[in-house]
């Protein structure tokens, strides 16, 4: 049984038909990744299964549940956070700070009155593991607005890995990254999925990364899906290589 699957999965924006009759599985193992050139619908399937949009049609299932329609909140409670291209932190506030907000909603005391933050003994345990696990130990009391923006992107992981999921969806975790931030961020993204047994879907632009990273690839064109398979499958697929006019054929191939 898939993790998560859509069935005809349609959304349109007026007449423009964003995500049309997409048909996807994500199995419960691993790094799946959603490519296609800009404007393909990527985003807008991410805003879709995670709640931050309502499909026009079609169905959405995790663990065989619909969850089509469900607001964000709801979506996270059954098991699914994200990222965002623009990266969505409490700027004012350490990384410390941000990732203790994020694991006392799962914290039980959270909304008692007497309780002061700093006895909530799981969640200061759950934070001082977040920070191990996205290499910010020794920036745990800078301000986020202060952090690269390479580290703003991990603490943006330690986020959505926060409220304990089992799938995750990043997108495009290495934009605006130069070359060596783009390869600690790749490693760190593999040793998360490996360590913690977690699902992770991908959104990134860049090939070269899509190819070294991941075991299965979904490719979207024009809202619907073109081309699926292994990186080495994708990387031979002719309708793949003419979505990209060309562009991209050489990085494919690194």
């Amino acid at each position: 049984m898939s993790m998560l699957e859509t069935t005809n999965l349609h959304k349109r924006f007026g007449e423009l038909q964003a995500v049309d009759d997409v048909n996807l599985s994500i199995d419960r193992e691993g790094i799946h990744s959603i490519i296609g050139p800009n404007g393909a619908g990527k985003s807008t399937l991410f805003h879709l299964l995670t709640g931050y949009l309502n499909p026009t049609g079609g169905e959405i299932r995790y663990k065989d549940e619909d969850i089509a329609g469900l607001p964000p909140r709801k979506i996270v409670q059954k098991g699914i956070s994200r990222s965002f291209q623009i990266a969505d932190l409490f700027e004012g506030l350490t990384v410390k700070e941000n990732l203790q907000i994020a694991t006392q909603a799962l914290d039980e005391k959270r909304n008692s009155l007497w309780v002061d933050s700093e006895s909530l003994t799981t969640t200061l345990e759950k934070t001082e593991q977040l920070l191990e696990d996205i290499e910010l130990v020794d920036l745990a009391d800078v301000r986020a607005d202060a952090l690269s923006h390479g580290d703003q992107r991990k603490l943006e992981i330690g986020l959505a890995l926060a409220v304990e999921p089992d799938l995750i969806l990043l997108d495009e975790p290495t934009a605006g990254m130069g070359k060596q931030e783009s390869v600690q961020m790749v490693r760190l993204i593999r040793r998360l999925v490996d360590e913690r047994d977690i699902k992770l879907i991908l959104i990134e632009h860049d090939i070269g990364i899509v190819m070294r990273i991941s075991d299965r690839i979904s490719v979207l064109n024009r809202g619907q899906i073109i081309a699926e398979g292994s990186p080495e499958e994708i990387q031979q697929n002719e309708r793949v290589q003419e979505a990209y006019i060309g562009t991209k054929r050489g990085e494919a191939s690194e």
